[in-house]
């Protein structure tokens, strides 16, 4: 059996925790070192989206799409990018993406292209709002934000990301569209899109997601949901990288004091492709005042390589192996590159 190319990444992030915690952390220290409210919500996602995908429900709502329009490209990358606003770029993903693997059986859209965009439509989208993105999330409360204040300066970041992503799209609309069959709406799925919308808000801190494990094992129990554990673990062994790498003082290593903000934002978006967005709004956050160039920097960071982002081994994860990781990595550093150099100018601008 062939090991696909993904399969290898996260095996190699797991070999390093596993090191980690052989010669640096005790076993008994991954209770605090893992955010264990992200890996249920990654748990969660993963249990409802391959429930709604088993029940027929997503593949419903691609039959709406294609009978709907022709224009199906723009469509689904306007509706990663408007989810991934309100629900989190992760969501979005495990929403868009089965979607789309569906919708490309019945129609001839470049399916590598759309999936790779469909990761970084995501990580633009979400750049918008305060609960877009675990980075934004952080930046909200580090620095005690006004939500209408936050969106109001993220807002030329939003359009400038869009702006760059529109000539990659494919505009035109998509022929030879081959519907051969129907799928109607079950009463049944109303529960499950109710256990959904429990599940996001869960997510986004509306209640304690540890009420919903029950239900959660429950259907996995009666439905047999098949569940990606792999990729499970790999979320874990990253924060363990994390932890191990800042033990290792490799961390500090990176605290650099820039004394100009377009210089913070090029650091902190260089920084991302290195040590996650995440990790690196966390260790930048401590150390300036000024949050908006580290949000500009973290957000348009999210693109490029494969650690980035968690939104980006969302992306190549979900996609099933459609993905090639050169095309990917092209595609997300050129746009990253293209990205950084209109919020250069544009800050050196107004600032």
């Amino acid at each position: 059996m062939s090991v696909k190319i993904d399969e290898v990444i996260f095996l190699f992030f797991i070999s390093i925790s596993v090191l980690f915690l052989i010669f640096l952390i005790k076993p008994i220290e991954i209770i605090d070192i893992i955010n264990w409210k992200t890996i249920f919500s990654l748990f969660y996602m993963l249990v409802v989206v391959n429930l709604l995908k088993d029940c027929g429900f997503l593949e419903w709502i691609s039959l709406k799409i294609l009978k709907r329009t022709k224009r199906i490209f723009i469509v689904l990358i306007i509706l990663t990018i408007i989810l991934s606003m309100f629900v989190t770029n992760d969501i979005a993903l495990f929403v868009v993406i089965p979607i789309t693997l569906i919708v490309a059986k019945y129609c001839n859209i470049d399916l590598r292209k759309i999936l790779i965009l469909e990761g970084i439509s995501a990580n633009i989208g979400s750049s918008l709002t305060p609960f877009g993105n675990p980075q934004n999330l952080f930046i909200y409360y580090h620095y005690n934000l006004n939500p209408m204040k936050f969106i109001m300066n993220m807002i030329p970041f939003e359009i400038l990301g869009i702006l760059v992503l529109i000539p990659f799209l494919d505009l035109g609309r998509i022929s030879n569209i081959k519907i051969i069959k129907t799928q109607k709406f079950e009463k049944e799925w109303i529960s499950y899109l109710i256990v959904f919308i429990l599940v996001i808000a869960s997510i986004l801190g509306i209640f304690n997601h540890v009420y919903l494990l029950p239900i959660i094992l429950l259907i996995i129990l009666v439905k047999r949901i098949k569940i990606d554990y792999l990729f499970i673990l790999t979320f874990c062994a990253l924060f363990i990288d994390i932890e191990g790498l800042k033990r290792l003082g490799i961390m500090e290593l990176f605290k650099i004091n820039c004394e100009n903000n377009i210089f913070t934002m090029i650091y902190a978006s260089l920084l991302s492709q290195i040590i996650s967005n995440v990790s690196t709004t966390i260790l930048l956050s401590n150390i300036y005042n000024n949050w908006l160039p580290i949000a500009y920097g973290v957000n348009v960071g999210g693109n490029g390589t494969l650690i980035a982002s968690f939104a980006n081994l969302i992306t190549l994860r979900l996609s099933d192996g459609k993905i090639s990781i050169v095309r990917f990595l092209t595609f997300g550093i050129l746009i990253y590159i293209l990205h950084l150099i209109v919020l250069v100018i544009y800050l050196y601008v107004i600032w």
